[in-house]
C-alpha cells in the first residue's frame, strides 16, 4: 500500500510504481491530484520524459507556451526540459496518472517557482 505526500509542485501524489519497491528498470508510474482553484507550480524534469494521463476533473495543463484544456481521458506528453504545470477548474479535484521514464527522481525535477496563468 502506498500513502500520498505533497510533491515539489504542490500536487498531492502517490506514487503507484518505483524502482525500490516494484523494480522497473524505466518507469514510475504517480496519481497526482490537484484541488479545486490549485495550480501547481512551474517546473521541469532534465531527464525524464512524462505522459500525464487525465482520470477525472477538468482543468488546463500548460507545457511550454502551450494551454490545453483537459478533462477525463485527455493524455499530454511532456519532453524532457518541457516547464509545466496544471490548473484544477473543476468543483472536484483534477486526477491526473503520471507515468515518468526513467523513472521520477525529485532531484530531477526543477522548481521555477512562477504560477502559469
Amino acid at each position: 500500500m502506498t500513502t500520498s505526500q505533497p510533491a515539489k509542485d504542490g500536487s498531492l501524489v502517490e506514487e503507484l510504481i518505483r524502482p525500490e519497491r516494484e523494480g522497473s528498470a524505466n518507469l514510475s508510474l504517480a496519481r497526482a491530484v490537484i484541488k479545486p482553484g490549485q495550480q501547481t507550480l512551474r517546473h521541469y524534469h532534465a531527464t525524464a520524459e512524462e505522459v500525464y494521463y487525465v482520470l477525472s476533473g477538468e482543468g488546463v495543463i500548460a507545457v511550454g507556451g502551450y494551454r490545453r484544456r483537459v478533462g477525463p481521458g485527455d493524455a499530454i506528453l511532456i519532453r524532457p526540459g518541457a516547464e509545466h504545470s496544471a490548473l484544477c477548474l473543476s468543483e472536484e479535484p483534477l486526477v491526473i496518472l503520471c507515468a515518468c521514464s526513467p523513472p521520477y527522481q525529485d532531484a530531477d525535477t526543477v522548481v521555477t517557482d512562477e504560477v502559469l496563468a
